[in-house]
Formats: structure tokens, C-alpha cells, sequence
């Protein structure tokens, strides 16, 4: 089931996409909440929590350093997901580390999907109207 919409004020209009995720297995899922996040290039960030709970740890690829917005570098845990948008499956990577709280959905997802955002009030991906 897929729910997108809009967060009020306070989020500054964040797009927020409710998906599935697996693991690469199939044999264990979360549905999850992300925030579409045009400026994280990688496929999915999920709290460790969710990580541990679709068992990714079991699947990890060499961890992967990032730079946050504001310039701080921090090591993430990488591994392969499968989420589920639309009717749509894409494998992706997934990354988390300690202090993720939030769910971030990146531009390797959103390119294989196909995105159209226009703020505050337009969002289709994968020419599913979403608004």
C-alpha cells in the first residue's frame, strides 16, 4: 500500500511516500514512511532499528562514507533492499547508522521511478499522480 502526501508547515511541505520494504530475501518486510530527499543520492536511509528488523545486516556490502548537509562526515552501514511503490519493486541500496530517525528516500529510487515534484502541491512518480 502506498500513501503519499504532504507534511504540513513544519516539515516545509516535505513529500512523504508510505512503502514497503524488503529485505532481498523476501522473507521479511516493513512498511516505512519516507521523506523524499532530492539531495541524498543513495537509494533508501532507514533507522537502524528497521535495518536490524528486515535482517540487512545479513546481506552487507563494505560500508560507505557520506557527507551530511552540513558538511559532518559520517560511516554508513550498506546493504540491498527491495521497496515497493506503486505496484513497483526496485532494488536499491540501503544504508543506516546510529542517530538515523528518520526514513529518507533518495535519487537512485526516484530515478528508477520516475519523479515530477513541484512544491507545494504536485508530486507523480512513476506517472502515478500522487497530489
Amino acid at each position: 500500500m502506498t500513501v503519499t502526501y504532504f507534511r504540513n508547515d513544519e516539515e516545509n511541505y516535505a513529500p512523504v511516500v508510505r512503502a514497503r520494504v524488503y529485505n532481498v530475501l523476501g522473507d521479511r518486510e516493513a512498511e516505512v514512511e519516507f521523506i523524499i530527499d532530492t539531495g541524498f543520492q543513495g537509494g533508501i536511509l532507514i533507522p537502524l532499528k528497521t535495518y536490524i528488523l528486515l535482517d540487512l545486516n545479513l546481506f552487507e556490502e563494505p560500508k560507505a562514507v557520506a557527507q551530511t548537509a552540513v558538511g559532518n562526515t559520517i560511516e554508513l552501514r550498506v546493504s540491498r533492499a527491495v521497496v515497493e511503490i506503486g505496484g513497483s519493486k526496485i532494488t536499491c541500496s540501503a544504508y543506516t547508522t546510529l542517530g538515523a530517525r528518520r526514513a529518507l528516500l533518495g535519487r537512485e529510487v526516484l530515478k528508477k521511478l520516475g519523479l515530477l515534484y513541484k512544491p507545494p502541491r504536485e508530486l507523480k512518480l512513476g506517472g502515478i499522480d500522487f497530489s
